[in-house]
Formats: C-alpha cells, structure tokens, sequence
C-alpha cells in the first residue's frame, strides 16, 4: 500500500505518516516544507512544495493507492489558496486515475444528514464572525469535494484536538443525531482516517468525529 498524505508536517498530518508507516504503508509526505517532519523511515517520501505545483503533486500522488489530506485553515493569508490546491489535487488525482480521497474538515461544513439547532448554528456563527477567510475555505473545498467524482470521505472534527495517546475509540456519527464528546485525540482523528482507506463505511459520506 502506497499513501499520499498533504498537510504532512502538521500535528495531525504527521501523526497520520506515522501510524501510516507502522501499517507498513510507503508513504509520500507532502508539505510547504518538509524538512518539518520529524520522522525517519526508509519508507517515507518526503516532498516540499506548494498546491500550485502541479508537477510536483503528479509526483507525489503517481502510482499511490490513496490520497489523504490533513490540509486546514491556519488563520494565515495562505488560506484564501486552500480551495484552490484542494482542486489542485483533484484534477491531478483524476489524471493519475486515482480514486480514493479521505480529507480533514469540520462541522462547520453541514452535512444534508445532520440535524441542525440553535447550539451548531450559534457555534458556526461564531466562528464566521471570528475566522471569516477560514470558515468560508473550509466551506468551499468541502464542497468541491463532495461535488468531485472522486470516492471521498470527509473527516468533520467535531470537538477540540488533544495530543492523547491512541485509544481506536472514536464516536462518528451527524449532528443532532449522535452523541459527541468534547475532545478527539490527533492519534484516534489519524487512526480513522486510515481505517477509511479499505472501508466503504463512509464511502462518499461525511461523518462528524470525537473521541
């Protein structure tokens, strides 16, 4: 198994090439800088470059099974280029034949399946008012992938981020729906998202997530 995985140098990103590689996956690691990944393997690619190199992510994403992306807004001016290296990808998925797309979002994009209330709405408010640029690029590629022809699943984080050691004990579920905790753990976030590579559980679905 081969694994392309963006956002590679992040907490959550490198938590995924790491649990990637101790499944015995090759792994391709691409970041703006690369050189921040703390990890050493003979199995691990790591590849430096922006979303707009389409020569580069052809040669990161070239003869992977998968593509998994931990890419999110970081309230930085470079988040008006997410949606745009998120289609980047894409196309160039679609033109390696690459199908399988699992990728970090959040509840602030809603999900035709979840049941909205006062609590989600004033949550998403406050983070529009708050992260204006942000909120809408997580809307926009959100949205760009469901639309995709790619067979995708979209990871919703719907609680606050932990560095807890990994306990594979996670709720997924939709809003109003199911019960959700107030944390997830970056390794349990990792750990599902890998497990999403064979499974078509949440094949094109996109289901909210906490520890």
């Amino acid at each position: 198994m081969k694994a392309t995985i963006f956002g590679a140098a992040g907490r959550t990103g490198q938590e995924l090439v790491k649990q990637a590689l101790d499944r015995g996956f090759d792994v391709v690691a691409y970041a703006r800088d690369a050189q921040k990944i703390a990890i050493e393997n003979p199995r691990l690619t790591k590849t430096s470059g922006g979303l707009d190199n389409r020569e580069l992510l052809g040669t990161a994403i070239k003869g992977s099974n998968c593509v998994l992306s931990a890419l999110g807004p970081i309230g930085k001016p470079s988040d008006e280029e997410l949606s745009d290296g998120i289609a980047n990808i894409l196309s160039v998925m679609d033109e390696c034949g690459i199908t399988r797309f699992i990728v970090l979002s959040t509840t602030s994009y809603q999900d035709p399946q979840d049941e909205d209330g006062f609590r989600f709405k004033l949550r998403r408010d406050m983070i529009r008012r708050g992260r204006p640029t942000s909120y809408e690029q997580i809307i926009s590629y959100s949205q760009l992938i469901r639309d995709s022809n790619s067979d995708w699943t979209l990871v919703r984080i719907a609680s606050i981020l932990t560095n807890k050691p990994l306990s594979k004990i996670v709720h997924a579920g939709y809003l109003g729906k199911d019960r959700f905790s107030s944390k997830l753990s970056r390794a349990n976030l990792a750990w599902f998202m890998l497990e999403q590579i064979n499974s078509t559980e949440h094949l094109r679905k996109a289901p909210a997530l906490s520890d």
